[in-house]
């Protein structure tokens, strides 16, 4: 439990960027061959969304602890009423927690002006480990803001995010970057965990598949409101077609697509469902 105590006090943007600079190296060193100069300034356009988040940091930061000081003082919440062992409220907070972020994923995809700012992140055409970093800003106050409703709604303590976040940060980065993972491990821990094959089928290209697999660490909501979907990764054409091109993958077109009318590129036909 010590180990895991010293482990929450670690400053998130400290985390990210270790995380980066782990993931780039893996990936320069394995992968071949490889556009040094292409992959250099592919990670500077995402960095420069992580550098946004890092001075909202002190926003998002304030928003949680003032939730969690309210669910504490005011004893409020489900599990305030209830005796439940507290293990067990830590380790049902984390999945309530993931749920509250697959239903907001799910919006996202499904209201237009919430689109709009998340396609940001779908529209990397050549996705590895530093498009976990490659989200609009608003986006980071929105899964925040989600993430505290159920909070409050079922009375969590503040460990239960800091043990989501603590995961959370190193499987986005997994979950995003251009390492190969051998089919037995999905298939081993695929029934529950969102596997980094299961997220890279929601950066397809084609709509029928991006709409899908929206869980965040776990695949399990998916599998059960039937949006669960699979396609072998080598077949995967990553980004959205309106986003194709140099200039429509720079951070200043990035920053600003949100509020531009960008007509969403999708196919005739519903391709055939490979679950």
């Amino acid at each position: 439990m010590e180990i895991i105590n010293q482990l929450l006090t670690i400053d998130p943007n400290h985390i990210v960027i270790g995380l980066i600079v782990v993931f780039f190296s893996l990936e320069m060193a394995i992968i071949r061959p490889i556009n040094f100069k292409g992959k250099l300034n592919h990670l500077f356009n995402s960095f420069l969304f992580q550098l946004i988040a890092i001075f909202m940091g002190t926003l998002l930061g304030f928003m949680a602890i003032t939730t969690f000081d309210f669910i504490s003082q005011n004893e409020f919440g489900l599990f305030n009423w209830v005796q439940i062992p507290f293990w067990l409220k830590i380790t049902v907070g984390v999945f309530l927690i993931d749920f509250a972020d697959y239903w907001f994923h799910r919006f996202d995809h499904k209201i237009p002006i919430l689109w709009r700012f998340h396609r940001v992140h779908h529209s990397d055409t050549s996705m590895d480990a530093s498009t976990a970093i490659r989200t609009f800003p608003t986006e980071l106050i929105y899964f925040t803001f989600g993430e505290l409703i159920i909070s409050v709604i079922f009375g969590l303590d503040i460990i239960s995010m800091n043990i989501f976040l603590l995961i959370l940060l190193p499987a986005l980065f997994i979950q995003h970057t251009s390492l190969q993972y051998p089919n037995w491990v999905d298939k081993t821990l695929g029934w529950l965990i969102m596997m980094p094959n299961f997220h890279k089928v929601h950066h397809e290209q084609d709509q029928f598949y991006t709409d899908s697999n929206y869980g965040t660490l776990f695949i399990l909501w998916d599998r059960l409101f039937g949006t669960f979907k699979i396609k072998p990764v080598n077949e995967i054409k990553y980004g959205l077609k309106e986003f194709e091109g140099n200039k429509k993958q720079s951070f200043a077109y990035l920053i600003k697509s949100p509020f531009i009318n960008i007509k969403r590129v999708t196919n005739k036909k519903p391709a055939p469902n490979k679950v």
